[in-house]
């Protein structure tokens, strides 16, 4: 009875020993944590101007007069990372827009942001940092100037958004995916307007040759990913010395 009991004891010591010693594995390079708070270090520039640039280049109008009703009959399925392709994958994030003076808003309704980066300036290294990542924020509201023309000037905006990151398969973690989130369904508007943007990285932010006025008279986006433990992997420390 002894022996049993102190052997139930060991393995119960056992057992916490490993739970305190838990670590991030070191074979997982990437998880879905590290991976998404790479993005927390762009800026992104809201500006009429960046929109533009794009129709000049475009054939296609970012307005849609796609109706929400219309648009959650053509829902999809999160894509999974063995799809052939670039893939789609939408995951729930926190963006603060703080325009910059005399930024003074738009008079339509903007529920999506838009743009365009390389892996590069995510930190990405090897063959996925030369890959596109087009980036499309769906906003749980209208963002519009009605705010601005109440208080007499912009103020910061803080939204849960819908973040769509489109890349190729080799760019995401292998790891468990956080929550997903459908895009289609994720605004109240009825009517859509898309605003592109450009974004810098920090790299470029504090390079001698930065251009103060980079984003003048626009409003300056940035993500905010709150740690998930769930998504980070780790491995008993026990392992580690057994490897």
């Amino acid at each position: 009875m002894i022996s049993v009991s102190a052997m139930a004891i060991a393995f119960l010591t056992l057992g916490y020993f490993f739970k305190i010693k838990e670590i991030k594995s070191p074979e997982m390079t990437e998880d879905w944590n590290t991976f998404l708070l790479r993005f927390n270090d762009l800026d992104f520039c809201i500006s009429e101007n960046e929109t533009l640039k794009h129709l000049i280049n475009d054939t296609t109008t970012p307005e849609s007069t796609v109706t929400s009703g219309q648009a959650r009959s053509s829902t999809q399925s999160p894509q999974t990372l063995e799809d052939s392709g670039p893939i789609n994958i939408s995951v729930t994030v926190t963006l603060t827009l703080d325009p910059l003076r005399p930024f003074g808003g738009y008079s339509r309704n903007i529920t999506h942001l838009s743009s365009t980066i390389f892996g590069h300036q995510i930190g990405l290294s090897g063959r996925e940092s030369h890959e596109e990542i087009n980036i499309t924020f769906t906003l749980p509201a209208a963002w519009n100037s009605d705010d601005c023309v109440l208080h007499g000037h912009c103020e910061q905006v803080v939204f849960t958004t819908c973040m769509t990151v489109t890349a190729a398969s080799n760019v995401f973690p292998v790891t468990v995916q956080p929550p997903h989130c459908v895009p289609e369904t994720y605004s109240n508007a009825t009517l859509w307007y898309k605003i592109f943007t450009t974004a810098r990285d920090s790299n470029t932010k504090y390079a001698q040759d930065y251009n103060p006025f980079w984003c003048y008279k626009g409003a300056i986006g940035k993500v905010y990913h709150a740690l998930n433990p769930k998504l980070t992997v780790i491995v008993p420390d026990v392992a580690l010395s057994e490897a």
